[in-house]
């Protein structure tokens, strides 16, 4: 600050939860300069309960209470691509039904949850690294995605028969429509990635929809389980594809 500025009397004392232990002195100043110098920052920190004075600058980017602008640093590159949006909440919404139907059906905490990972369904897809996810090969990568969310989104058919009082299905599964719409929206020709057929999907349907109770249930389970599985997978391998850009073919 040039010796020639004065500053007022005019100064304010800011607080910001959770960092409560610490306020900021802000001076009104006639001229007001740039505040280039991060050490004048720093000295403006002041002390409330006998804490040791933190770095300003880590304290405020780490805080959230300036943007990265404001602080002539980088910050968000942009808001994240919509499936990516939307697959955070369909992890949330599945992972939460998942649990919610464990407790509720088998009458077991969620800490056992794992004591059931040997039941298994047939017609899930397989995990999307043992598919061509697991190659440059873009488009053969969203096919796969494609088809898998559209075996999933018949297997909620079963999910919905087996466990009806569930708020969160509906949602879960107009997610997976839209989702689907997304992915498809990404690839060249989205036309060869065809609606499963009415064998296929009597097939499906059909390894689930029998058994006794207890295997109508854990099927449930399994179901919910793998399609949190996928939609993590899928995340990762769009993620992957992005990185790549025109390198990924």
């Amino acid at each position: 600050m040039n010796s020639s500025t004065r500053c007022t009397s005019d100064v304010t004392l800011i607080c910001r939860s959770p960092w409560w232990h610490f306020c900021i002195l802000s001076l009104t100043c006639s001229p007001l300069p740039l505040l280039s110098d991060l050490s004048l920052l720093s000295a403006l920190v002041v002390l409330v309960k006998g804490n040791p004075v933190p770095s300003a600058l880590s304290e405020l980017m780490n805080s959230g209470w300036t943007s990265g602008e404001e602080l002539g640093t980088d910050g968000e590159t942009g808001a994240p691509p919509k499936w990516e949006k939307m697959i955070k909440m369909l992890v949330h919404e599945v992972t939460t039904l998942r649990n919610q139907q464990f407790v509720e059906e088998f009458q077991k905490p969620v800490e056992e949850i794992s004591s059931f990972s040997q039941h298994q369904v047939p017609s899930t897809p397989p995990h999307l690294s043992k598919t061509l996810c697991s190659t440059s090969n873009k488009e053969a990568c969203l096919q796969e995605i494609s088809r898998g969310l559209q075996v999933y989104q018949l297997l909620l058919q079963h999910v919905k028969a087996e466990y009806p009082q569930s708020t969160l299905l509906p949602s879960v599964t107009h997610q997976t429509t839209v989702l689907i719409g997304l992915v498809k929206d990404q690839m060249k020709v989205a036309e060869v990635v065809e609606d499963l057929s009415a064998s296929e999907r009597k097939r499906v349907l059909g390894e689930v929809s029998t058994g006794t109770e207890w295997e109508r249930k854990t099927s449930v389970h399994a179901i919910l389980r793998e399609l949190r599985n996928f939609l993590v997978d899928t995340k990762r391998a769009l993620r992957r594809m992005a990185k790549r850009g025109k390198d990924f073919q």
